[in-house]
């Protein structure tokens, strides 16, 4: 069965921040996840690359997705 993400619409203003601070954490990601595929960084840093995620703001990212689903929610 295939899951289907309800479609959940952010404000304005969420889209730009949202769309700002997932840009640079795709890119660190992207970065990092083929770091850690080829070896070149070492899975001991992990946590540290979670930190580095955080530090990102993805916190404030996903509380803006979060407004979208309960304004979806409510509706």
């Amino acid at each position: 069965t295939a899951l289907v993400l309800p479609p959940i619409t952010l404000t304005t203003e969420e889209s730009q921040k949202s769309a700002n601070i997932m840009s640079e954490i795709n890119t660190y990601v992207d970065e990092m996840t083929t770091k850690f595929i080829m070896g070149e960084e070492s899975l001991d840093k992990f946590d540290q690359f979670v930190d580095q995620i955080k530090k990102m703001n993805i916190d404030e990212a996903l509380k803006m997705q979060q407004a979208a689903l309960d304004r979806y929610n409510a509706r």
